[in-house]
């Protein structure tokens, strides 16, 4: 199989071509997501009191990042050597009654500290790396945010030895469901009844679904940004994006020769796709994503070499394969700082924004290649959690046409009515106070599905307010509080 392409903001695989260990005397529970995908957990109660008392955590003042409230960070482990890093920043606006919203960075192999200082944390990093600037469009200014390195292998949550490394998407289940015990149970227990969010980008559109459905706990929602959930669906979409009468050639369409030559692969990828949603089966799933990317990957370079940026089809690419823009550099160059490492209180390191070696060992495995509809199915109707999912409309590597197709199709009891409706604009007050288009809509039951007008990968980076007020509305009143958005 050829290495999955990475489909997060940090992929480059796209346009260029050790388990856990736990103690042998550990009890074993089942995580409860449904009867046929629960899988072993050790017994965190008994067997890991010795490593939590190994947690460390330090709260932080202004120093490194000027958050506007208090913030702590910290590691706890998993297991031996397995230390897990978070970031905890609590709400600007009464901490004590705002929900709790993990965020997740993609990859695999991403830093969720990407989008701590990027994306919707309460700082970013300055353009030459040196410092952190108070952000206003932040997150934090409804939720209490915990932003997570995981999978253990990933960000400061590296041990540097890959026989350490999470090595599937059940081993992050267990090592994460063991991180929020301690969490939640030993070092913040004012936190234990504040609904729960799990908000993750591009990859974590499997790491969010999957984990949501095997963790024995309930989450009030999962949130998909610029999410990952099937390939092939994505790879149809590729076709969609850049072949519908919409598209202009100068700008993000190929021309008829181009997509004639697609389309003649665009039943087979379709049909392969279909046989690996509908058996689950690794190997099913590896060959449909072959056929699909064997279908797109030609057009895929060719919008790189024409200068286009695969993670926002506005922008030129400047430095091929991953385009830059995107805060990468600048994020790593500010954790990598010497004070910076000293304020954390951690063993300085060389921080990766993205670890590419554990995300090359993760995507040679086929089970990476399954999608996350069965999951998502689970969620809505057996543990009914309420999913939002935002994607913006520039976007090329998870594009909003195979987003559209992947609920358009998913399976639960709310289909035919979700099906049924129609896309509806929606808006946002602006920096005016005057009521703008910020997308399209459509909604039902616990299920929202919203793009993002102007908006590429990182769609709350793009447009920080609309996103900002979406996220505001789904917190406090789910789904029915987002459709009120489509009234002017």
């Amino acid at each position: 199989m050829q290495h999955l392409p990475f489909l997060s903001l940090f992929s480059q695989a796209i346009w260029s071509a050790s388990a856990s260990t736990t103690p042998e005397s550990a009890q074993r529970v089942f995580l409860s997501g449904s009867a046929n995908s629960a899988i072993e957990v050790p017994e965190v109660s008994l067997q890991l009191g010795q490593w939590r008392r190994q947690a460390k955590i330090v709260e932080q003042n202004s120093t490194i990042c000027d958050a506007g409230s208090r913030q702590w960070s910290g590691t706890i482990p998993v297991g031996e050597g397995r230390d897990m890093f978070f970031w905890y920043f609590e709400s600007r606006e009464s901490p004590e009654t705002a929900p709790l919203t993990i965020w997740l960075n993609g990859g695999p192999g991403a830093s969720s500290l990407l989008g701590a200082f990027h994306e919707i944390g309460p700082c970013r990093v300055n353009e030459d790396g040196t410092a952190t600037v108070r952000a206003e469009s932040t997150w934090t200014n409804f939720s209490n945010m915990l932003f997570i390195d995981q999978p253990i292998g990933v960000g400061f949550s590296d041990p540097k030895n890959p026989d350490l490394w999470a090595e599937s998407l059940n081993d992050a289940a267990i090592d994460l469901d063991i991180f929020l015990d301690a969490f939640l149970g030993d070092h913040f227990p004012n936190l234990r009844q504040a609904p729960l969010h799990l908000a993750g980008e591009s990859f974590g559109g499997r790491y969010c679904p999957v984990y949501a459905d095997l963790m024995r706990r309930s989450f009030s929602s999962v949130i998909l940004v610029d999410a990952l959930v099937d390939f092939s669906q994505a790879s149809l979409g590729f076709y969609d994006h850049f072949c519908s009468p919409d598209a202009a050639p100068s700008q993000t369409g190929f021309n008829t020769s181009a997509c004639g030559e697609m389309a003649t692969e665009y039943s087979s990828c379709e049909n392969i796709g279909r046989l690996c949603e509908a058996t689950y089966d690794a190997r099913v799933c590896s060959s449909a994503f072959e056929t699909c990317y064997a279908m797109t990957e030609p057009y895929q370079r060719q919008v790189v070499a024409g200068g286009q940026n695969p993670y926002d089809d506005r922008k030129t690419c400047n430095e091929p394969p991953i385009c830059g823009g995107m805060g990468m550099e600048q994020v790593a160059a500010f954790l990598n700082r010497d004070w910076v490492q000293d304020g954390l209180q951690i063993e300085h390191m060389k921080f990766e924004t993205v670890n590419m070696g554990f995300g090359m060992r993760w995507s040679a495995n086929p089970a990476i290649t399954t999608p996350s509809t069965r999951e998502l199915s689970r969620l809505l109707d057996n543990k009914k959690t309420p999913i939002l999912v935002l994607n913006g409309n520039n976007d090329v590597v998870v594009n909003t046409e195979g987003i559209l197709r992947v609920y358009d199709s998913l399976l639960w009891s709310g289909h035919a009515a979700y099906r049924n409706q129609a896309l509806q604009k929606w808006y946002f007050a602006d920096d005016a106070g005057e009521l703008v288009v910020g997308g399209q809509m459509k909604t039902a039951q616990n299920l929202a599905v919203v793009t993002i007008d102007e908006a590429g990968h990182m769609s709350p980076y793009d447009q920080p307010e609309a996103v900002l007020q979406l996220m505001r509305r789904w917190t406090e009143g789910g789904a029915a509080a987002v459709q009120e958005m489509t009234t002017a």
